[in-house]
């Protein structure tokens, strides 16, 4: 190596194709092969160096803390200098940089979310409201992983959103309103240690199609300024414990029924008692 200080003979840039991203040693580095220096298809993948990336100084890149650089794939384009030199055996990354490689929009190399196309498919259920995307260019800042996933900051006037976007269809979205829409696709579990506080200011609406159950360990108080209305065509069963009632209670004309206490049946007929047994 004869070059005793970095750039002392001219930073050796160089543009190139990624062809390997399973780095033995997992620190993010990718194998290239650099454009006008191993076009020769004799030169292997195997033949081929390996490149680290610069990490930008918002990440900590020691002891564990900081962001991972994973995030280049199989025929990424990236550009980078030799930190040797001529020798060029020790190649840098400084970044990477989106194609248009028919000519064509739809084939831009950015996440087609950031270009105006919609590419998520969502079939609605129940109240979901349909999905606020109206992205405009260069407003919506978006990040797509490998397998689909999905994190969007958009900026677009008028139309501001945040969207986090699960690839199997589960998402949050939060709408240029502030209307938040969670949309889960399987099984929704949420685990809290200690106490949890909910306060709706409007109303409350609550749809389960399946079995709804409510179990408390200690005491279970339900508290209205007004009326509980409950209707039960399938019957109301209370099983275990005493029922206490303070105050009156008045049956409206046209019940019937048996109402069993203590052994004794007591029958109501349109309201009236009709039989003590």
């Amino acid at each position: 190596m004869t070059t005793r200080r970095m750039g002392e003979e001219g930073m050796r840039w160089f543009i190139a194709k990624v062809e390997d991203i399973n780095d033995p040693q997992k620190l993010g580095r990718v194998k290239i092969r650099v454009i006008g220096e191993h076009d020769n298809p004799s030169i292997t993948t195997e033949d081929l160096l390996w490149a680290t990336p610069i990490i930008p100084i918002t990440s900590a890149s020691h002891a564990g803390v900081g962001t991972s650089p994973t995030g280049l794939t199989i025929g990424s384009h990236v550009f980078g200098f030799y930190l040797d030199g001529h020798e060029k055996q020790l190649p840098i990354l400084w970044g990477s940089y989106a194609k248009i490689p028919d000519g064509t929009q739809k084939s831009n190399d950015l996440p087609k979310r950031a270009i105006e196309i919609n590419n998520i498919n969502n079939s609605l259920v129940g109240p979901e409201p349909a999905a606020a995307y109206a992205a405009k260019y260069p407003y919506n800042n978006v990040v797509q992983s490998k397998s689909g996933h999905i994190i969007e900051i958009d900026d677009t006037p008028g139309n501001e959103r945040l969207h986090t976007y699960h690839k199997s269809g589960t998402y949050t979205e939060i709408n240029k309103d502030g209307q938040r829409v969670s949309k889960i696709v399987d099984n929704d579990i949420e685990v809290v240690v200690k106490d949890k506080t909910v306060y709706i200011s409007g109303d409350c609406n609550i749809t389960v199609l399946g079995n709804l159950n409510i179990t408390g360990k200690k005491n279970v108080t339900i508290h209205t300024d007004n009326d509980v209305a409950i209707s039960a065509p399938g019957g109301l069963n209370i099983t275990k414990g005493s029922l206490y009632v303070e105050g009156s209670i008045s049956s409206s004309v046209g019940a019937t029924g048996v109402f069993d206490s203590d052994g004794t049946n007591i029958t109501v007929i349109n309201g009236i008692v009709t039989n003590i047994e």
